[in-house]
């Protein structure tokens, strides 16, 4: 494969961890979400950031982009739940909207609307991963996510989020708290999004607020 094969492959695993990513939240627990390039964006950011101002290793990097994901979503999913359908699709696309002016708007940290660039590759054992290593690493990892997605729709866990999407009370009246439920299906959607998102810097070795327009989130 070339250059431009391999990126193609790369992005198309990309976008698989991000469509599995919302699938946890659409498909297992019926919420809707138009603002996940948000979440794409945060990953993106924090792994081109920490690798490129800073000097940090890409995996550490990639910890704290799945981590702080995981605190955002959580955060949008409380105040989100409050409101259900078209409303809640609203808060999200203000969300993804939010994400895209801060990163065009911090010049500081997100060098604004010119971007960050030089980011480097994933390096194991002091070797960077180039083209092709690279694209087998996202493979691997879009697989082992498409597996846990599996696992995790059989789980107790992926019950009571099917059980809460289908009927909220039939839910509670078997001891199901919804809040909890679609919080941790936000949760667990806003992580799975922000690790593709880390592979992405990496991947374009550029990011900047033009890639994370809302029309990501539509496509």
């Amino acid at each position: 494969m070339n250059s431009y094969q391999l990126y193609v492959v790369t992005s198309l695993g990309l976008t698989t961890m991000v469509g599995v990513g919302l699938n946890i939240l659409l498909g297992l627990s019926g919420q809707v979400s138009l603002g996940h390039v948000g979440f794409y964006a945060i990953g993106a950011y924090t792994t081109a950031i920490l690798t490129t101002t800073y000097g940090a290793s890409f995996w550490a990097a990639l910890a704290v982009a799945a981590a702080l994901t995981g605190l955002v979503g959580t955060a949008l999913a409380l105040p989100a739940l409050r409101v259900a359908g078209p409303y809640l699709a609203m808060v999200t696309i203000a969300f993804g909207f939010i994400v895209e002016h801060g990163a065009t708007e911090w010049r500081g940290l997100t060098g604004g609307a010119n971007g960050l660039m030089n980011i480097p590759p994933p390096a194991v054992g002091g070797y960077l991963l180039g083209e092709r290593a690279l694209a087998m690493l996202v493979l691997g990892l879009t697989a082992l996510v498409i597996v846990l997605f599996a696992r995790l729709a059989r789980s107790p866990w992926g019950l009571a989020m099917r059980a809460v999407r289908d009927s909220e009370v039939a839910a509670g009246s078997v001891g199901l708290n919804s809040v909890v439920v679609r919080t941790a299906a936000f949760t667990l959607s806003a992580i799975v999004t922000g690790v593709a998102g880390a592979f992405f810097s990496p991947l374009t070795s550029f990011v900047s607020p033009g890639s994370f327009s809302f029309m990501q989130s539509i496509l």
